[in-house]
């Protein structure tokens, strides 16, 4: 497998940059309460248990929405880390180059895909656990 070029971690840089800055506009945006009108202001100030069903389910969605661009912001950054430490790249499982392709495709890949393959069998096969 090729190693990448440093011109092309540069590329995926600032494609991973730009993505970052743009989550988070968009996560300030949704916590923005100046942006979020109330239940009370969509239906005129009667609110009523759907409506408060309503306005819980869009906090949920809100709040479910918020929490995938953090872990999208954390993927960013430590995929920003390992190109700052020299490991960008690099699987993490078994140490062999990540391909240009697949960092392409997802440019904070850890594993190489067929690590991430194993893993992702790996962990199809577990049970599930009990709550």
């Amino acid at each position: 497998m090729t190693k990448i070029t440093k011109q092309q971690i540069d590329v995926l840089q600032k494609i991973m940059e730009l993505e970052l800055e743009s989550l988070v506009d968009e996560t300030q945006q949704e916590m923005d309460p100046q942006l979020k009108a109330s239940i009370n202001e969509i239906n005129g100030g009667a609110a009523d248990v759907d409506d408060e069903a309503v306005a819980d389910t869009i906090v949920d969605v809100d709040n479910a929405i918020i929490g995938m661009h953090l872990q999208k912001a954390r993927d960013l950054n430590t995929a920003l880390d390992r190109i700052q430490t020299g490991t960008y790249g690099i699987c993490i499982d078994c140490g062999d180059d990540i391909s240009f392709e697949r960092l392409t495709a997802y440019p904070t890949a850890k594993r190489c895909i067929i690590c991430q393959s194993r893993r992702e069998k790996t962990r199809a096969n577990r049970p599930a656990s009990t709550i």
